[in-house]
């Protein structure tokens, strides 16, 4: 009997531990400073309305004739996956060609991508504040001037994913190349909204 006890007090004492396996805490990898920009539909936008939301960032341009379109169909099969599993998500396109890329240049190119709009926002506004919100503030990299006669027309710009936590803070960059980072950006995200 007494064997007995001591063995159902043993599995209930271990029970937990063996079917709980707690997962790391994603990383703090830098804390935004706060942006204001301009939407594709004319109003302004910034890191004020992205508070209290879990987000991905992405850099692109509309006239991009290398990855942009690859990180643009990379964030639409985000977007789908995310709707399809119940993570809300919103996701954020920052232009590097400011001088192109007006509002409405980028509601044509959202309409033009299939884009949903419900929850994606294309951000445009001044050349020095997209720069340095890319650089110190994603510590991504952003240099050069559109330039249809120079190779990447004339722009370097990171082409990770980033995904930011409902406090500003960046909680993980993913390769838009890599199916499987992909799938882990949307397992990350999922554990910061639950």
């Amino acid at each position: 009997m007494l064997r007995r006890t001591v063995l159902a007090l043993a599995l209930l004492v271990l029970a937990p531990i063996a079917g709980c396996k707690k997962q790391a805490e994603l990383p703090e990898l830098g804390r935004l400073d706060g942006f204001a920009l301009t939407r594709e539909n004319g109003q302004r936008f910034g890191s004020a309305e992205l508070q209290g939301q879990v987000w991905v960032a992405a850099f692109m341009f509309t006239r991009c004739p290398t990855v942009c379109p690859r990180i643009t169909q990379r964030m639409r099969d985000i977007q789908q996956k995310a709707k399809a599993r119940g993570i809300p998500l919103t996701l954020v396109s920052f232009s590097v060609d400011p001088d192109n890329d007006t509002p409405e240049v980028l509601t044509r190119y959202a309409a033009a991508q299939n884009v949903d709009l419900a929850n994606w926002r294309f951000l445009t506004g001044d050349y020095a504040l997209l720069q340095k919100t890319a650089e110190q503030g994603f510590k991504l990299t952003f240099e050069g001037r559109a330039d249809a006669a120079a190779e990447h027309y004339g722009i370097t710009h990171g082409s990770h994913l980033v995904l930011v936590d409902t406090k500003l803070t960046i909680r993980g960059y993913y390769r838009s190349a890599d199916d499987d980072q992909m799938a882990q950006l949307l397992e990350d995200a999922k554990r910061l909204t639950q």
